[in-house]
């Protein structure tokens, strides 16, 4: 369980991926992929969004579900209100962002909280967050899929994260 997860790592900084509405197998499988790839901690999804059973899901993750955290959570809310007392800072990312994300050092233990694509994250959860930050991209298109932007994200954040560990 995330909570006991959490217990026995709680000297050390964290990131985890959070998925708010986020059901299809193939970007599932594409950001646990990225998240494997970029030294992300786990991923936390709501329980009756995330299709476990799903063919599409495994081979989209190339081999990437057996080195990941996956916590699977009731509630979102309730999981991020629990994961602020635990000093995490909450990144929401929403193409409406004023602030684009490679602004921030990602000290600390990170949340990156990604909605579905079409709906984005709601309203609700959007209050829980610290920040809120885009991925610049090229106007001529609205936004990326959800699992190329997580992908951009881990990156990034695995490239800042390793050349400050090397100072």
């Amino acid at each position: 369980p995330l909570k006991d997860f959490i217990l026995k790592n709680s000297n050390k900084n964290l990131n985890f991926i959070v998925l708010q509405e986020v059901q299809d197998p193939r970007n599932i499988g594409s950001i646990i992929r990225s998240a494997v790839s970029f030294n992300i901690d786990g991923l936390i999804v709501k329980e009756r969004s995330y299709p476990e059973k799903s063919k599409l899901l495994f081979r989209s993750a190339s081999g990437g579900m057996e080195h990941l955290n996956i916590f699977k959570v009731s509630n979102i809310n309730t999981t991020l209100k629990f994961l602020k007392t635990k000093n995490f800072w909450i990144s929401a990312f929403d193409a409406s962002a004023k602030k684009d994300f490679t602004s921030n050092d990602w000290k600390g233990r990170n949340i990156l909280l990604f909605g579905s694509e079409g709906f984005g994250i709601k309203k609700k959860t959007l209050q829980y967050s610290d920040f809120q930050f885009k991925v610049e991209i090229n106007r001529s298109i609205d936004s990326l899929n959800i699992s190329n932007t997580v992908a951009v994200v881990c990156h990034h954040i695995n490239h800042v994260l390793n050349k400050a560990n090397q100072n």
